[in-house]
């Protein structure tokens, strides 16, 4: 036979049967959406809060300027690669209507709340030295 592999399948029909399951999977990634935009607002970002999902899509900065100097960004690319390499923080560039990026809140964390907050205290931890221009 052919098909998804039967436990999966059993999984999916417990997940669609037992309504508080996916209700507390939005309820976690809608609080780690409401900590990120927080953060990123008060760095500068310009962002805000989608209606649904766990990615967070905003423009790209045109610069930052920070501890090591000025960095210009051409594209949300070139922010991108910024990020991972300086920062070691993983986004999605999105260049195809203009200079973007995206963030997200599927990250793994075995703490609950405490170690979700504890991420996002990180990221803003790297990246408060910096002045964004947009």
């Amino acid at each position: 036979d052919s098909g998804q592999f039967l436990g999966i399948q059993k999984a999916g029909v417990a997940g669609l049967d037992d309504v508080s399951i996916p209700r507390a999977i939005a309820a976690k990634y809608s609080r780690r959406m409401d900590k990120l935009v927080g953060v990123l607002a008060k760095l500068g970002f310009q962002v805000r809060k989608p209606g649904a999902g766990f990615f967070l899509y905003m423009p790209a900065p045109k610069s930052a300027t920070g501890p090591t100097g000025t960095v210009t960004f051409d594209s949300g690319e070139a922010f991108s690669q910024w990020m991972i390499t300086e920062h070691l923080i993983s986004t999605v560039p999105w260049d195809d209507c203009g200079s973007f990026v995206r963030f997200s809140v599927t990250f793994v964390s075995d703490k609950g709340e405490a170690g979700e907050a504890e991420v996002i205290s990180e990221i803003e931890r790297r990246l408060t030295p910096w002045k964004f221009t947009f």
